[in-house]
């Protein structure tokens, strides 16, 4: 998974290149604008690119849910009276789920199967989605309505995201993922973060199918010194 931090002025895929000089070519990572190792962020300010592992990229959305789960806590316990007028409801703000009320419950650890770990992710998108009341009328009914079909959406896909992330991973605890992460910038070739992430993401058994998935690593790390990370990831890879 290639995480880019440029959103700002960024070609669009697909479109026909007029010079052939800037066609695809996976072989020297010509791939697009979202490769190129300078972004620019939400600012228009320059930025290294960003590259995330499977395994990376589920640790950062999992922290995120915790912060989301931490902030509407906060939001339950001071900001009631406004919450429940925002979502459209009264009395039914009493029966929220645990999840809001309770800053104990821990979402995510090490020891969870990936079914209890995507049980808990329903139970904190549920929990921390407002616009979920239907008592209101009128526009705010309307505009509750539309509130709670986007809110769905975006659900949806990020639910979806997870599961993947979940199946996917190969490092599953935190501890693992700094570990490999280490391994891999201690590489002596200068290799481009999407190399890194991908190294870190495939399960590749030898250095032909890791060359051969990732075919830019060709002329930039000798078979050897590749076999060698390739088996210390594997002794590093959790299984679950």
């Amino acid at each position: 998974m290639n995480i880019s931090t440029s959103t700002f002025l960024t070609k669009r895929r697909g479109l026909k290149r007029l010079d052939e000089e800037q066609e695809e070519n996976a072989a020297t990572l010509q791939l697009g604008d979202e490769f190129q190792l300078q972004q620019l962020n939400h600012q228009g300010e320059e930025e290294e690119l960003v590259a995330l592992s499977l395994s990376e990229a589920r640790l950062v959305i999992r922290e995120s849910l915790q912060e989301r789960k931490r902030l509407f806590q906060k939001w339950y316990h001071n900001d009631t009276g406004v919450k429940a007028e925002v979502s459209g409801v009264e009395e039914e703000e009493h029966n929220s789920s645990d999840l809001q009320k309770n800053e104990d419950i821990e979402l995510f650890n090490n020891q969870q199967s990936v079914e209890e770990e995507l049980a808990n992710i329903d139970r904190v998108l549920e929990a921390t989605t407002p616009f979920q009341g239907t008592n209101s009328s009128g526009n705010k009914s309307n505009d509750n309505e539309k509130s709670r079909g986007v809110a769905a959406t975006n659900n949806q896909a990020l639910k979806q995201t997870l599961v993947y992330l979940a199946n996917f991973s190969r490092f599953r605890d935190p501890e693992t993922v700094t570990a490999v992460a280490q391994l891999l910038r201690s590489i002596t070739s200068e290799l481009h973060p999407f190399e890194i992430a991908q190294l870190g993401s495939l399960s590749c058994e030898d250095a032909d199918e890791a060359k051969t998935l990732i075919p830019s690593l060709n002329n930039k790390i000798s078979d050897e010194e590749l076999e060698r990370i390739l088996k210390e990831l594997s002794n590093l890879e959790t299984l679950y």
